[in-house]
C-alpha cells in the first residue's frame, strides 16, 4: 500500500480511497487521517463498515456514491493491506455474478496497487449503511442467505439517500456521467 500524500490535491489522486469506521480502523490496527472529500473518480471511494453477525465479524464495503456493497467475512483481516485484497476480491467476485464486472475492470482494477485510508465523514453514507447492515444481518440470521444472495437484496433495495433508486442503478449510472 502506498501512502496517501496530503500534499496532493484532489483532482490529483489517484489511489483508492477506503473510508474506515473507528471500530474497524481499531481492528486493522491504523490510525486514519481526517476524512477526504469524494473522490474525483467515485468508482475509487470507498466506505467500510465492521458489524457482528452472532459472534462473527462481518465487514460491509459500500461504495461512497451510490451505496453499491458487498458484505464480507472479517475473519483473517487484521491490516491494511489484508482488508484492501480480501474486499476487493470479494467485490469483484461479487460483481461478476452481478454482471458489472466491466466496470471493476475499467475503473478499479487499475488502482489496486495503491489504497489510503480515512476517517469516513458522511453521515448520510453512514445511516445507509446502518439500514443496510440491519438489513444484511436480517438476511444472514434469519433467512439464512448466503453472502452472494445477501449482496444482491442489498443492491437491490431502494434508499432513501438515492431517491429511492437502488444502489445497483446508482452505480451503473456512474459509469454514464459525464466527467469533470
Amino acid at each position: 500500500m502506498h501512502l496517501f500524500d496530503p500534499a496532493e490535491s484532489k483532482g490529483e489522486i489517484e489511489k483508492l480511497i477506503f473510508r474506515v469506521t473507528q471500530k474497524l480502523a481499531k481492528k486493522i490496527k491504523v490510525v486514519p487521517t481526517s476524512a477526504y472529500p469524494l473522490h474525483d473518480n467515485p468508482f475509487l471511494d470507498w466506505t467500510a463498515n465492521l458489524f457482528m453477525v452472532s459472534r462473527r465479524q462481518c465487514i460491509m464495503l459500500t461504495n461512497s456514491c451510490s451505496l453499491y456493497s458487498v458484505v464480507l467475512a472479517g475473519k483473517g483481516i487484521t491490516n491494511e493491506k489484508s482488508i484492501a485484497e480480501k474486499s476487493l476480491k470479494c467485490l469483484h467476485e461479487y460483481m461478476l455474478l452481478d454482471s458489472t464486472a466491466n466496470l471493476f475492470v475499467a475503473h478499479i482494477a487499475p488502482h489496486m496497487g495503491s489504497a489510503t485510508f480515512c476517517k469516513s465523514g458522511d453521515r448520510r453514507v453512514l445511516g445507509s449503511m446502518n439500514e443496510l447492515v440491519f438489513l444484511a444481518k436480517s438476511y444472514l440470521l434469519e433467512m439464512r442467505l448466503p453472502l452472494p444472495q445477501v449482496n444482491m437484496r442489498l443492491n437491490e433495495t431502494p434508499m432513501s439517500m438515492l431517491e429511492h433508486h437502488n444502489p445497483k442503478l446508482a452505480f451503473l449510472a456512474l459509469d454514464i456521467q459525464p466527467k469533470p
